[in-house]
């Protein structure tokens, strides 16, 4: 048992790091669109229409959905222990 504990750690921290490593790279991203302005290229311009997008799709009501959903798996994790 301590052999697959010891396997999924492994597991949860190289999808923690990929998952910093790509939240660092989308900074980046944002960052040279903010130096470069409409200049900086397709791939750039791309990520930045992408990011756009999923702004506008996250309305009140999805921001309310998701607090409530934190909400609840707050409390239900500290009930637990």
């Amino acid at each position: 048992m301590d052999k697959f504990s010891d396997f999924l750690s492994s597991v949860q921290r190289a999808f923690r790091q990929v998952t910093e490593t790509g939240f660092v790279f989308l900074g980046f991203v944002v960052l040279v669109y903010l130096l470069l302005g409409e200049q900086s290229g397709g791939f750039v311009l791309s990520v930045i229409a992408n990011i756009s997008v999923m702004v506008n799709v996250l309305t009140p009501q999805v921001l309310g959905a998701v607090g409530l959903g934190l909400a609840l798996l707050y409390l239900t994790k500290n009930r637990r222990e």
